[in-house]
């Protein structure tokens, strides 16, 4: 296609917390560029990530979950972050889950949409479970925020991902590429090591640990022999989480390490020496929501 003809646009996955944005976004991407737990409130900054095809380039934004009653800073400036992604904004894919029912944020959101002249594309994911797992799927297809169209489609694994990006470049302006061909995240590397190790805490601990961690790396080296030395801590608020990140001899922050270990070898194709430390920082929210 001639340069001149093709597309580009920022599109933003709006949602409720843990409908499957984050998923939605790696597998769009075709690589992993945002942090994927089965907790809610796990993204917490917006990610941008790049589809490149041959109509062109799409940007995609990420954005937290928005969270009505939350009066931390945490979450005060996860719900300004949804508002400010909103600008510059070419379309939205408004993901819904059909295996909850809807709520108060669900409500919230669709009238924040309404309002918008962004064009709106609905996707109801999750179809790829069995019938009696997405009990609120017929709900989920009489939502109307004005959308373009509905699609029903599996992030996880993939399915119909092709009519969702079809008809996104149906909405994009002509326009040049905003990243160069290749970059799949505009997120910055120490970004996104720190991201990993996040969402590999939150893997392990699972229901046991409350939203107060973030992950910081304060050291990557080159060795001379082709190793990778990565050091970095995990901060939590309070001394008794800290326990349980390390957990009975430290045998819970050795298979949070582990496993990034294992990813981070795979996604850099060298051999990776992980320094990972848990500190207690109860401060850490305010310093983040400062931003």
């Amino acid at each position: 296609m001639d340069d001149r003809q093709k597309k580009s646009g920022f599109v933003m996955l709006a949602g409720r917390s843990n409908v499957g944005k984050s998923t939605l976004l790696n597998a769009l991407v075709g690589s992993k560029v945002a942090s994927v737990s089965p907790k809610p409130q796990t993204t917490r900054r917006p990610v941008r990530g790049i589809l490149h095809d041959a109509r062109g380039q799409i940007v995609f934004v990420d954005t937290p979950g928005i969270f009505l009653g939350k009066k931390d800073p945490l979450s005060e400036r996860l719900n300004k972050y949804v508002q400010q992604e909103t600008e510059g904004i070419d379309a939205i894919v408004y993901v819904v889950d059909p295996t909850r029912a809807p709520g108060a944020e669900e409500e919230h959101l669709q009238k924040l949409l309404r309002k918008l002249p962004t064009p709106i594309i609905l996707v109801i994911n999750k179809i790829d479970l069995d019938a009696d797992k997405i009990p609120y799927l017929e709900t989920a297809k009489h939502i109307d925020v004005g959308q373009k169209t509905t699609l029903e489609l599996s992030a996880l694994d993939a399915k119909h991902l092709p009519r969702l990006v079809n008809a996104l470049f149906d909405l994009l302006p002509i326009g040049p590429a905003y990243y160069p061909e290749g970059q799949l995240t505009d997120l910055a590397h120490l970004e996104w090591l720190s991201e990993l190790i996040r969402e590999k805490a939150f893997f392990h601990l699972e229901e046991e640990l409350p939203y107060s961690i973030m992950a910081e790396v304060t050291d990557v080296q080159e060795r001379k022999n082709g190793d990778r030395f990565i050091a970095a801590s995990i901060f939590t608020t309070d001394e008794r989480y800290k326990k349980m990140i390390i957990g009975h001899r430290a045998q819970m922050i050795k298979a949070i390490g582990s496993d990034v270990r294992k990813e981070l070898e795979i996604a850099l194709n060298q051999r990776v020496f992980l320094d990972l430390k848990v500190e207690v920082d109860p401060s850490w929210p305010q310093r983040f929501s400062s931003r």
